[in-house]
């Protein structure tokens, strides 16, 4: 085995010769020495010659079998890019087909009810999104007066806003404003603590500034503060947090600016987390600005509703565009709206909700009329071709 070995190189295992099985009648029929050394010599210029015929056959055959292996290769190589030539092909007729079937739903709507396709497009103009635009108008009567398609589906949508007035700056309270970066927390807290020491006078006010990290920040509601006359607590983290309501619990309305964050900060859940644990003395609510878009508002509603929301802080609306977005999504996640801010005056730019429903609708058609919104079929096939409902 050590010749064979040695001679060919250590062939293969699958290529080495099974070992030789001796009968017990022929060892005892020759003598010892005799029987082995022959019995060995012959047995290994045996399985010299196999293996030598059988490399020799393999080595001939290897150039076919490399050949083959990269002939193979190739083939499936041209097999995988012909599938994804073909499931290409396949994605591009289904969209040509989708883009199809939605033009020809959305025209045959326009032809069997011009009234509620024209409501539709309206509706769109002010930035309603589609679910919201078909809540309205299944909930219309029947309109024959084209001088209803305006004013009806505007009133619907008035009624349809959930508004709130919990008389936060009637009775007081503990309340903490919570929100994205920049959506104006620290400017409508100042707004209600003008307005609230309007009333009942600076000594019942106490502010909190929860925003240990953004720069400024509380250097900007100190600004505010001490204008009206009202102290302003630092809260560094938590800890110190629940510290300083407890302390506070005189005061009859105690505002809290939380630091701004973003809605994808992997750690807002756990920051969200530890507010909530005051939810039975603090009331939450979520700040939104009327200028972001219908996407990035419904995210955030569905990140801050982690917490006990008591309703919506609506900013910024005297900037906006479109406010069918802000109402769209107020209905969507059905979040009341308790407070409206629409500029930087201290404290004349801040309304309740529950008051100002037609004011809102009224501002959001001013809004369309200063943006010139443009509103052509294609955008109404992509918005309400996939269904008639």
């Amino acid at each position: 085995e050590a010749l064979i070995q040695e001679a060919l190189g250590s062939p293969p295992a699958s290529l080495q010769t099974p070992p030789v099985v001796v009968k017990t009648s022929e060892i005892k029929n020759k003598a010892p020495k005799e029987r082995t050394r022959s019995h060995d010599k012959k047995d290994t210029k045996d399985a010299v010659k196999v293996v030598s015929t059988e490399l020799q056959a393999t080595k001939a055959a290897r150039p076919n079998l490399d050949a083959e292996l990269i002939k193979s290769a190739k083939e499936f190589n041209h097999q995988e890019s012909v599938i994804e030539s073909l499931q290409s092909e396949v994605t591009g007729m289904r969209g040509m087909l989708e883009i199809q079937l939605s033009s020809l739903v959305w025209r045959d709507t326009a032809r069997q009810s011009p009234m509620r396709a024209q409501i539709l497009r309206n509706l769109t103009k002010i930035g309603i999104g589609p679910d919201v635009a078909h809540i309205i108008v299944n909930r219309l009567p029947p309109i024959s007066d084209p001088k209803e398609l305006w004013r009806a589906p505007l009133l619907m949508l008035a009624n349809t806003i959930p508004v709130a007035d919990d008389g936060l700056l009637r009775d007081g309270g503990v309340a903490a404003l919570v929100g994205p970066t920049g959506v104006g927390k620290t400017t409508v807290i100042a707004k209600m603590a003008s307005q609230y020491a309007m009333q009942f006078g600076a000594n019942e006010i106490a502010l909190i500034s929860a925003d240990a990290h953004r720069i400024g920040a509380q250097e900007h509601l100190s600004t505010f503060a001490n204008i009206l006359g009202i102290k302003v607590y630092p809260a560094e983290d938590l800890t110190v947090l629940e510290e300083l309501l407890n302390q506070l619990r005189e005061k009859k309305l105690v505002l809290i600016d939380t630091e701004g964050t973003s809605q994808r900060d992997i750690n807002l859940t756990a920051r969200l987390a530890a507010y909530g644990k005051n939810e039975d003395r603090v009331r939450f609510y979520l700040t939104l600005a009327a200028t972001c878009q219908e996407a990035g508002l419904d995210e955030t509603l569905r990140i801050f509703n982690r917490l006990p929301l008591s309703g919506a802080v609506i900013t910024k609306i005297d900037e906006a565009a479109q406010l069918g977005c802000v109402l769209g999504a107020l209905i969507r996640h059905d979040l009341p709206a308790v407070f409206l801010s629409d500029g930087q005056r201290v404290p004349d730019d801040l309304h309740q909700a529950a008051k100002k429903r037609l004011w809102l609708i009224n501002q959001a058609v001013e809004c369309m009329r200063a943006s010139e919104i443009k509103i052509d079929e294609d955008m109404m096939i992509e918005r309400f071709g996939s269904s008639r409902t």
